[in-house]
């Protein structure tokens, strides 16, 4: 997984955030979850997939309740894409995982990631693979994406479950 330095490295200590550890446990952030958010942290801004300062509401590190079907899940919100204020990716605090949470016309939620450590590392390779092929030729860019998809699919299978899966189709427009 990702590590405090690794992550520093690549997006500078003052784009990482992170969540104050007595403040994950009254939020209630599974325990598995508490040192990723905590400790290593989480990139502020990642191109097109992930950031922070997400438009409008409801903002970073906000609780949330979320009504699915006939449920009530609470969240705490991460942040969202870049490119679509209507979504949020979210710790869903009673299962661990991390979803994509589209917030209108009725909430609907996807799972991401099995572990918010998981959504670092795919934010982590993915802002590397940008660094690493910007120079590349085609068939290089070709080559390190197959293996970057591979590796993927290996730490977190749940990531790819479905074909139509967020990163699935994050893949397909990167291949």
């Amino acid at each position: 997984m990702a590590t405090t330095q690794e992550l520093t490295e690549l997006f500078g200590a003052s784009h990482i955030a992170r969540i104050d550890r007595e403040d994950c446990l009254r939020f209630g952030v599974p325990e598995s979850a508490v040192a990723t958010l905590s400790e290593t942290g989480i990139p502020a801004f990642v191109q097109v997939l992930f950031t922070l300062n997400v438009q409008g509401e409801p903002i970073a590190f906000d609780l949330l309740p979320v009504d699915v079907g006939t449920e009530q899940v609470k969240v705490l919100v991460l942040g969202g894409p870049t490119d679509d204020p209507g979504l949020r990716y979210c710790l869903d605090l009673d299962h661990g995982v991390v979803i994509l949470l589209a917030l209108e016309p009725e909430p609907q939620a996807e799972v991401v990631n099995s572990s918010v450590a998981n959504f670092v590392e795919f934010l982590y390779r993915l802002a590397l693979r940008g660094a690493h092929t910007a120079q590349a030729d085609a068939s290089q860019q070709h080559e390190y994406h197959a293996k970057l998809a591979e590796y993927l699919r290996a730490v977190d299978p749940v990531a790819f479950a479905e074909p139509d899966s967020w990163w699935s189709a994050v893949f397909e427009q990167l291949g």
